[in-house]
């Protein structure tokens, strides 16, 4: 019986590792705070192309819209275990004077993910093929200051908190000194405490956790937020040691040398050691408490209590007070209405709640839609001005060609 238990286990394992694991993280940051250097560091390889965006003095615009850049990568561990990761990207972010929007965005994203769930559990027969979208991990990347969190920060982590697991990082942590990034982790701790923002802390049930597990999460809780280091270039050393680093007048510097960042704790927590925690924790907290929420259109149940009363009142009273039956009927449909009137309160609730749903889907189906007509747009004015210098390319060429013939 026990080879037939290890033998079912080592199939399971074998299936796991030829399917791979799916694993979605969103990277939230301004501009310039090295987003797509991380994701290509996280990778060990070229994903993002490294771009920022800059306003010129000519421009009129306050508003950069957000756009939500989707790349995905396949990974390998040592042990032979594939990670298809989703890499959601936040370009536009935070470079606005009005940030609103951009939280509004990511926001009916996430919710718009854990939508497709709730729709494809209520079908008779389910897609064998769905694919799961639900974002696992939310890393947010704070701007080095030195200070401790903005009004941007505070506000973006109170939004996405509830919906998804947010993790704060320090991003281009080599611009401070040791001294000024623990002060700076210090500040930023103090404000999520006053601030009560819902960040993944590394839960943990005290009775369930063996001790190396204990000690892993106290340690992870104690680098919070994490410092991280990026780079897109590789370097090979004088003795043989190649290096993904930044290069200095001083001197070369290792982006995964644990005494300077934290990048080799946060890529081992995010893809080996809390991978399935992460996970877990959206489907069984995050998503179980939006489906609740979406199911009882945020109401609370109270028909419950109010059909039971009913109920006791129908079958008790009749006998303690002696009356006849008619008066007991008399009460079995008072109750049978109270009980109508609570179920009808609670269905226009879900249809309320259905209405407000499809009212969101449908704007966030309109700000796609305008994006792409945007791009649309872009992309034939780009195709214009390639036509204009093929032309005039063209007209050189030829009068070039008419000169040399002249002479």
């Amino acid at each position: 019986m026990a080879s037939i238990i290890e033998a079912s286990a080592a199939l399971r394992k074998r299936k796991n590792l030829k399917r791979g694991i799916n694993f979605t993280l969103m990277v939230v940051g301004e501009s310039g705070c090295g987003r797509s250097t991380f994701v290509n560091t996280l990778c060990g390889q070229q994903v993002v192309d490294v771009s920022t965006t800059v306003m010129l003095p000519t421009d009129s615009s306050t508003q950069i819209d957000l756009q939500l850049r989707e790349e995905t990568v396949e990974l390998e561990d040592d042990e032979g275990v594939k990670i298809q990761l989703n890499i959601i990207d936040t370009p536009g972010f935070g470079d606005s004077l009005d940030n609103s929007q951009n939280f509004n965005v990511i926001s009916d994203y996430i919710r718009h993910q854990y939508d497709e769930i709730l729709l494809e559990e209520s079908r008779v027969r389910r897609n064998p093929r769905f694919k799961d979208g639900r974002v696992h991990c939310c890393l947010y990347l704070i701007n080095p200051t030195g200070h401790g969190l903005k009004e941007t920060d505070v506000e973006l982590m109170k939004t996405l908190g509830p919906l998804v697991n947010v993790i704060p990082v320090i991003s281009k942590a080599d611009s401070l000194t040791p001294a000024e990034l623990k002060l700076n982790k210090k500040l930023i701790m103090e404000d999520i405490d006053f601030y009560h923002l819902p960040i993944y802390n590394f839960p943990f049930e005290e009775s369930d956790i063996s001790d190396e597990d204990y000690e892993t999460n106290m340690h992870l809780r104690s680098l919070m937020p994490f410092s991280i280091i990026g780079s897109n270039e590789v370097y090979d050393l004088s003795d043989g040691t190649i290096i993904r680093g930044r290069q200095y007048p001083w001197g070369t510097l290792d982006v995964e040398d644990s005494t300077i960042s934290d990048f080799v704790q946060l890529r081992n927590t995010l893809l080996i050691s809390h991978l399935h925690d992460l996970k877990d924790y959206t489907h069984e907290i995050l998503y179980e408490r939006y489906r609740t929420e979406a199911l009882s259109g945020d109401v609370p149940s109270q028909n419950g209590r109010g059909v039971h009363s009913g109920n006791e009142q129908s079958t008790s009273s009749p006998v303690a007070s002696g009356r006849s039956f008619q008066a007991a009927e008399t009460d079995s449909l008072q109750s049978s209405s109270k009980q109508a009137a609570g179920n009808q309160d609670t269905y226009l609730a879900r249809e309320e709640q259905i209405r407000l749903e499809e009212e969101r889907l449908k704007a966030f189906e309109e700000r796609v839609q305008q994006e792409l007509l945007m791009k649309r747009q872009e992309l034939l004015q780009r195709e214009q001005e390639l036509r204009e210098i093929e032309e005039r390319i063209e007209r050189e060429t030829k009068l070039k060609g008419e000169m040399g013939s002249f002479q």
